[in-house]
């Protein structure tokens, strides 16, 4: 297979486009991924896979470790049966659920619904606060051996997106730990044999505040399901640079097997040695909201929210500092979540102006002018922002600091080392005690349920997490009660979304900023697909007999040449609604 040089890259950026035939330079030879044709769909044994994971580790490997009623999967509705075999609404308050039978904790300890009841007491005891399920949920009712059922206190539509993360630990766990009842999703607080999932965290641990290094995980010998996994060892790597593990991968072998990369390590990824580029669509976003507790408080203010959003160019972010590895949004919020382009549709569209005409600039500086006398600036100086974020965004956030210095906005971009620092001191600030000053805070988002609570969770008053003082905004609190009682399927669910939409926007409680695209690099011989949200589906990944780790000799020379572009970007489309998009609006 053979491609023109520099049309490789217009195609990756316009697919059909006509520009590249205006250049004649030397071709270049593609091969076929062969490793599609050779693995077995078994278990290899002495299968070594390592992987870094810079954001969210502890949601990405949460399901390979631990079980639940039903874990995240690119399907229509977000999710499939785990622990759970199927389900049934009894009431709008009573979910009943059959249980897996012969499954075993990882110790070996029986897995049934005294099990799930135990592990609910402790729930409540310590819950997790990022959705109300702590608040709606009244108990979990054992039936039989295999069945059990919860008991709500009131309607709640996101019942089973919760479900995914109502983790099992095994009593000897529960005994030792209980519930952590952290603002994050619980994970393991220390190696051993206590989840269900399909491996055993081996040595090292994983939570939203505190991590080791690397993690190693084994196979599961317990595991229920006999094909799975087909790795034997797999380890977990988040002490590293992007930039270093993109090198590691594309360069090497046996570091890296699979990294997330920047989009402009596209290039680099489809003609390196040992890696090759896949590429999806997806969920994910990033999630920059203004510090309205310890951050300067001429940022309260609306107006000068708004003016700081209209300065920052989606178009120009998503075609240059994305390499068009991206989407504009109407707030931060994916269009592939369920109803959210039928719920955008209902909403008056945004302007559509570029935040480098000089009109469109004195216009921004005219607002921000007008609150400077009020906060003590002088009518010349300019306005300081504080921007805190990992390096992974560090070229998203360099645009950004661009574009608002073009409105006389002065920005710092404090970046910190890892993540949990990142949310250590943007949960502290809720409490005035943030060690790092800033007053925006950006993270990449990447989704968790495959619904838009994965991004409106941060407008919860009630919890940790909230962008504003409890009982400062009750019009966005009346919209998000509306939200969790109303499920998806719900002939009111359009309007519901769109209503809480358009007020996030007009608030301007968050910068609006383009979607991304998942871009990863892999190893030639490592056969994985990527999730659409943060999910990795480790029980997924495959090597091939020439895998480092399995192979004997050399890698052969031949298959050091570059492998013809992977871009399943448009092959899943996300949630399509039917009935529900043509709800009517609410009364």
């Amino acid at each position: 297979m053979k491609f023109l040089l520099p049309s490789i890259w217009l195609l990756l950026l316009f697919p059909g486009s006509a520009l590249s035939s205006a250049f004649e330079f030397d071709t270049v030879e593609f091969r076929e991924d062969t490793s599609l044709k050779s693995v077995t769909n078994t278990r290899i044994a002495g299968s070594h896979v390592k992987i870094h994971m810079p954001n969210l580790p502890y949601i990405a490997s949460a399901h390979a470790i631990n079980g639940s009623l039903v874990r995240p999967a690119d399907n229509e509705r977000g999710w499939e049966y785990y622990m759970a075999t199927s389900h049934k609404q009894i009431t709008p308050t009573l979910y009943e659920f059959s249980l897996r039978q012969g499954v075993r904790f990882q110790d070996g300890t029986p897995f049934n619904a005294d099990s799930v009841v135990l592990n609910i007491e402790h729930y409540q005891k310590q819950p997790y606060t990022f959705s109300r399920m702590h608040i709606v949920l009244d108990r979990a009712e054992k039936i039989d051996d295999y069945t059990v059922r919860f008991h709500l206190k009131e309607e709640y539509g996101l019942m089973m997106y919760d479900a995914i993360w109502l983790l099992f630990y095994s009593p000897a766990y529960l005994e030792k730990f209980g519930w952590n009842g952290k603002p994050f999703c619980p994970n393991l607080a220390e190696a051993g044999p206590y989840g269900l999932g399909p491996y055993i965290l081996k040595e090292g641990y994983i939570e939203g505040d505190r991590r080791t290094p690397t993690a190693e995980l084994v196979r599961n010998p317990y595991y229920w399901d006999p094909n799975s996994p087909k790795v034997d060892r797999i380890t977990i790597i988040m002490d590293i640079s992007s930039a270093e593990a993109t090198e590691l991968t594309l360069n090497t072998e046996g570091n890296i097997d699979i990294t997330p990369i920047a989009f402009g390590d596209v290039m680099g990824t489809i003609f390196s040695p040992y890696g090759k580029l896949m590429r999806r669509a997806s969920n994910n976003n990033y999630l920059a909201r203004f510090n309205l507790f310890t951050g300067h408080p001429i940022f309260r203010e609306v107006e000068v929210r708004a003016a700081i959003n209209r300065a920052i160019d989606q178009q120009l972010l998503a075609a240059l500092s994305m390499n068009g590895e991206g989407k504009p949004t109407y707030v931060s919020l994916s269009e592939r979540f369920y109803g959210v382009k039928e719920s955008m549709a209902r909403l008056p569209a945004p302007r559509k102006e570029s935040s480098l005409n000089k009109q469109v600039q004195a216009e921004i500086i005219a607002v921000i002018d007008k609150y400077k006398p009020k906060y003590g600036f002088e009518e010349e100086e300019q306005v300081p922002l504080i921007i805190l974020a990992q390096e992974s965004p560090l070229f998203l956030l360099k645009d950004i600091k661009y574009f608002l210095e073009q409105v006389n906005i002065d920005v710092t971009l404090e970046v910190v080392s890892d993540e949990s620092e990142m949310f250590a001191n943007n949960l502290a600030a809720i409490r005035g005690e943030n060690a790092r000053a800033f007053d925006i805070v950006l993270w990449p988002n990447f989704d968790w349920i495959r619904h838009p609570w994965s991004s409106f969770f941060i407008f919860h008053s009630e919890t940790g997490w909230s962008t504003f003082e409890p009982g400062s905004d009750d019009v966005m609190d009346q919209h998000i009660k509306r939200f969790f009682a109303t499920s998806s399927s719900d002939p009111h669910y359009i309007q519901v979304l769109a209503d809480l939409s358009y007020h996030i926007y007009q608030q301007n409680y968050v910068l609006h900023l383009p979607t991304p695209h998942a871009t990863f690099a892999l190893n030639k011989e490592v056969v994985f697909t990527p999730s659409v949200s943060a999910i990795y589906p480790l029980w997924d990944i495959q090597v091939s007999d020439l895998h480092w780790s399995v192979r004997q000799g050399e890698y052969p020379s031949e298959h050091l040449v570059p492998i013809a572009i992977q871009d399943p970007r448009e092959v899943d489309h996300g949630p399509k609604l039917e009935s529900a998009a043509l709800s009517p609006p609410l009364p």
